[in-house]
């Protein structure tokens, strides 16, 4: 027996296996109306899988069209019992009972039914939904499309019926929600009153467009919030002097920006002006300099070569010492090169091939050491001089007469500029 009572579904009997049992409470669960099971048993030798398979197939039906009813198998005859809400329904589940050979009795009586009946309210963000319903699967319906914070209040009464208002407020109520800033969907004495106010002829055109294809008689009292229209006029034109204000303070900004990139472009060629004229006169400065050194340069490189053409630094033989016409040289070139304070210059000893690589290298050495110290020691900076002996290395011309090593035999003044 599975029955239909005030609070809830019951099952009881004896089965050939739990699966049979699970069966019907899917199907129960799944037409929101759970099954509760009392009294029942399992015994593998009883048959009847038949007749589990056709009350699963009525099942649904059942539950959505019958009130205080039940389904019984006994003496291998299935009953059905209970009040049926119309007689389409009755006629129904007669059809549903006829596709199977087994034998079955549909026991039930027609009731005269009432239609459901809700309220859905809305201020501003609130919203309230109260109604009487057959049973909680009908008033889900509506509530699955209502934003999360509207309060809910309904009763339950039996032989309440959709008539399909139902589904035609799914299809109202997102619209509804969104445009209406005030308003009322009622459901009463099987007519829907649509009222309250929207912002836009669009949405009110979009609400009578819904609602003109349904069926169901149905009064629409929905009506252009006036105050809404004015002060969205407002806004608009409030936001249109923001524009405008915006789109003056970005062209002067605009204007003060091209014209302190005017300011930088003309002070960035003034400077530029100002950085190539002194440029131009560092330059000038430069290779006056530049021509000065070069003519201060030749000039004590000509005295220095005059000097050394008419005298030699003269040495002891095969030694560093200078003689005393070497030291007299050494004095004149300390006169030259004080007139021209800031030329360096380089002191270059060189010997003939005679004696060993090594002692001509030591030779050339100590005689450009001895040259540096007679001039530092005549008032020469030490931080002009440089000596460097090359012995052997760089003959004039070469060591074959005595004449050639004569001419080997020198110490050199090389001007290297300031």
């Amino acid at each position: 027996v599975l029955a239909q009572k005030t609070k809830g579904n019951t099952l009881n009997g004896r089965f050939t296996n739990i699966q049979q049992q699970n069966l019907l409470s899917h199907t129960c669960n799944a037409a929101s109306s759970p099954l509760k099971i009392e009294n029942t048993s399992t015994n593998e030798t009883l048959t009847g899988q038949e007749v589990i398979e056709l009350t699963n197939k009525i099942l649904p039906h059942f539950l959505a069209h019958y009130s205080e009813g039940s389904i019984r198998y006994h003496d291998q005859v299935l009953k059905i019992n209970g009040l049926v809400d119309s007689y389409q329904a009755q006629r129904k589940m007669q059809q549903l009972l006829n596709t199977s050979t087994l034998a079955s009795q549909d026991n039930s009586h027609v009731l005269v039914t009432k239609p459901i009946e809700f309220s859905i309210t809305k201020d501003i963000n609130k919203m309230h939904f109260k109604g009487i319903f057959n049973n909680k699967a009908q008033m889900s319906k509506i509530h699955a499309r209502l934003p999360r914070y509207v309060s809910t209040s309904f009763t339950q009464e039996p032989h309440r019926v959709d008539n399909g208002i139902i589904a035609i407020t799914e299809t109202i109520l997102p619209n509804f929600t969104k445009r209406y800033s005030h308003g009322k969907i009622v459901y009463k004495d099987a007519v829907l009153t649509v009222s309250g106010m929207v912002e836009t002829d669009e949405d009110l055109n979009y609400m009578k467009q819904l609602l003109s294809a349904k069926k169901t008689p149905i009064v629409n009292q929905t009506t252009l919030d006036l105050k809404a229209v004015e002060k969205r006029k407002e806004e608009a034109k409030l936001a249109q002097l923001a524009l405008e204000k915006k789109a003056q303070e970005e062209a002067q900004k605009r204007a003060a920006l091209n014209q302190a990139a005017a300011l930088a472009k003309q002070k960035a060629e003034e400077e530029a002006k100002r950085q190539e004229a002194e440029n131009q006169k560092a330059e000038a400065l430069r290779l006056e300099k530049a021509k000065l050194a070069a003519q201060t340069k030749q000039a004590a490189k000509e005295k220095i070569i005059h000097l050394l053409q008419i005298e030699n630094i003269e040495f002891e033989t095969a030694k560093g010492t200078l003689t005393k016409k070497g030291k007299e040289t050494v004095d004149k070139l300390a006169l030259i090169l004080k007139q021209y304070p800031n030329i360096k210059a380089e002191i270059a000893g060189h010997t003939d091939s005679d004696g060993s690589a090594d002692f001509n290298q030591k030779l050339s050495q100590s005689r450009v050491e001895t040259v540096k110290g007679r001039l530092i020691a005549r008032g020469v900076n030490a931080g002009r001089l440089t000596a460097k002996g090359y012995g052997e290395t760089k003959p004039l011309v070469p060591n074959t007469t005595d004449e050639n090593k004569q001419k080997n035999r020198r110490v050199e003044i090389i001007i290297l500029g300031e």
